[in-house]
């Protein structure tokens, strides 16, 4: 708006968008908190500041995230107990194969299967691949995951990397750190044996989500395959 203050009317002619199509962004704004309005006759309205709308937004968009994060478990066990009603459950020896597009559904996909490995971890990466990992508090999962009795294995050709690997905390087990022959181009993670994500494309030059690529599978062939090669890195 150019004004401090100004009708639905004057909003409209300054620019240009229809009166009864104003009312109606208007009231959006109004109910998302980003306008102030008064009891005059004719109605008049205000918009925040820019960094005041921002701050609103960002504090409305955090508390909606609040709310849903502490709603989780009990929606959770509400879909659970539907589809237990529903859906009959069977055993299943399918191969399941997914290209994972972009940074954040890959965090997501590779917390995940830090937090649910139970043996053994190991990971064929180049410095790159591992400095996404480190980017993105992953490397803190796997410290996580060695406390809790996990083996982890990293294999680099980087000689850059061990002091993103140690850990802040001095304990006895510690993540393994090889560095390998420069002429390995296998990128992997295997999570017990039975996971595996290798990387497709992992360029984030300008940390551009869309330059990062995966690969996954539970094919245990595959991931046989794989792990060889990770073995004589």
């Amino acid at each position: 708006m150019i004004y401090n203050s100004s009708t639905a009317s004057e909003i409209a002619k300054l620019s240009g968008v229809a009166r009864t199509d104003s009312y109606y962004y208007l009231s959006s704004l109004l109910a998302k908190g980003v306008l102030r309005t008064t009891f005059d006759r004719p109605q008049r309205y205000q918009a925040l500041s820019y960094r005041e709308a921002v701050e609103h937004l960002i504090k409305v968009k955090t508390a909606n995230l609040g709310s849903v994060s502490e709603k989780k478990d009990y929606y959770h066990g509400l879909i659970g107990q539907i589809l237990d009603k529903v859906v009959q459950h069977k055993e299943t020896d399918k191969d399941v194969y997914q290209v994972v597009v972009g940074k954040e559904p890959l965090v997501a996909k590779i917390d995940s299967l830090i937090k649910t490995a139970k043996k053994e971890i190991t990971l064929l990466l180049s410095e790159e691949e591992i400095m996404i990992l480190y980017r993105n508090s992953l490397i803190d999962e796997l410290h996580k995951s060695v406390s809790r009795g996990v083996k982890v294995n990293i294999k680099t050709p980087s000689t850059n990397i061990s002091s993103y690997i140690k850990s802040e905390v001095d304990t006895e087990q510690k993540i393994s750190l090889e560095v390998i022959n420069n002429s390995s181009p296998v990128g992997c993670m295997i999570f017990d044996g039975e996971e595996m994500i290798t990387f497709i494309e992992s360029n984030t030059k300008g940390f551009r989500d869309s330059g990062i690529r995966v690969f996954y599978t539970n094919n245990r062939k595959l991931i046989s395959a794989f792990k060889v090669t990770t073995e004589k890195s």
